[in-house]
């Protein structure tokens, strides 16, 4: 079952739109991970780790969701160390640009995010544009300002949010719902909210949730349920809610980059699903409800799926039959 899983997070990765991600180099396999303020270094891909999950703040910040802090330069000089720094919308040591399909560097500089060597492993500032220096959001080709920088609140005097800002000791990056009883994503407009400036959280935040149910054709009860929940705040809790001869709730799925979680479930018809995404555990976000009271077809998924394995099946044995005539 973890290879139905696999897949079926990469076919939905190309449709990633969250705003948070992975910094990928393809040549290596690996994505930047930041060990601490000081060290930023790469490691293999693990999108459940916070460590490794980034986000637009503005149109040239990147910040990271692990310390609340920007990705920026030692100095700006060929080889100087890449790591965290407090985030400072005029420090051009931390203002990064797109400059084609796959390059990232300093603004206005001819310097860019660097993979390291085998000498020094944390990650630098480099002059060349090799594929050292290449970069994607990973799970997908697309390049890292794809999921740039968007507006995410406005006040009354039409101010957007300003990340990161502080509330009561904390350091915030995203819209959170801290603070406020009714569950409204908001923000504030000024980097410390003692200002009280602050604005509600558009609904670019609360997109709609998705849900796709993928059946076998020899084990009709089991089914693989794949909610699309959009976008992942700091206490998000996916859930998926089943009703039917037994209702019951299903927690701690499996989880890809893009906020798609796999839920493998077992039922028995009339039957029907909600995707739930809570805040804080207590905040129903958004829910999408699919309803089964008949039987189908078989999903093309398993079609497709079931002769890909046959087809690998049939490689594998001539292989083996191959090898055999060889060795005699």
């Amino acid at each position: 079952m973890n290879m139905l899983y696999v897949l079926l997070l990469v076919l939905w990765s190309s449709f990633n739109r969250t705003s948070s991600f992975l910094i990928y180099n393809k040549d290596h396999n690996k994505c930047v991970y930041a060990v601490s303020a000081s060290v930023v270094l790469t490691a293999p891909c693990d999108a459940s780790f916070t460590a490794q999950r980034f986000l637009w703040i503005s149109s040239s910040r990147i910040i990271s969701l692990a310390f609340n802090l920007c990705l920026g330069a030692e100095k700006i000089e060929d080889g100087a160390n890449v790591l965290l720094l407090p985030c400072n919308e005029s420090n051009p040591q931390q203002t990064w640009e797109c400059k084609d399909e796959t390059l990232l560097g300093l603004k206005g500089h001819p310097l860019h995010l660097n993979y390291g060597d085998y000498v020094e492993p944390n990650m630098m500032l480099f002059n060349e544009t090799g594929v050292w220096s290449r970069w994607l959001i990973y799970g997908t080709n697309e390049n890292l300002c794809s999921r740039g920088y968007q507006e995410m609140a406005s006040n009354p005097n039409g101010k957007p949010c300003y990340f990161p800002f502080k509330f009561n000791g904390d350091v915030y990056a995203e819209c959170t719902v801290d603070g406020r009883g009714d569950g409204h994503l908001w923000c504030s407009t000024e980097n410390d909210y003692e200002k009280e400036e602050w604005g509600f959280c558009h609904p670019i935040n609360a997109p709609e949730t998705n849900i796709a149910v993928y059946r076998q054709m020899q084990d009709r009860e089991h089914v693989i349920v794949m909610c699309s929940f959009g976008r992942r705040f700091t206490k998000s809790s996916f859930q998926l809610s089943v009703e039917g001869e037994h209702n019951y709730t299903l927690k701690d799925p499996l989880c890809y980059s893009n906020e798609k979680c796999v839920f493998d479930v077992k039922v028995s018809p009339p039957f029907s699903f909600t995707c739930v995404h809570e805040i804080n555990s207590a905040v129903n976000r958004r829910s999408e409800t699919y309803t089964d009271d008949h039987e189908e077809g078989v999903s093309l998924f398993y079609i497709c799926f079931s002769s890909s394995i046959a087809v690998c099946l049939v490689i594998m044995t001539v292989a083996v039959i191959v090898t055999t005539i060889r060795g005699k």
